[in-house]
């Protein structure tokens, strides 16, 4: 249901925390199969961008602890 932002929100924090079965198959009980390619893309784009988030603050952790030390 993305009728309004918080219920949008919760959706897309679902998909990207691995919940999405659940959510694709309410949305494609009440529409058709085109809610497949959405879901996808959210969780492949999503967890990009997490793990790349990921992968900046152990590299700047790694490049800030060398330069400190002695």
């Amino acid at each position: 249901n993305f009728t309004d932002f918080m219920h949008s929100f919760m959706i897309v924090f679902r998909v990207l925390c691995g919940e999405w079965i659940e959510s694709m198959w309410d949305c494609m009980y009440v529409g058709d199969v085109s809610c497949i390619p959405f879901f996808l893309a959210t969780v492949v784009i999503g967890n990009f961008v997490v793990l790349n988030l990921f992968l900046a603050l152990l590299l700047s952790n790694f490049g800030s602890s060398s330069l400190s030390a002695p």
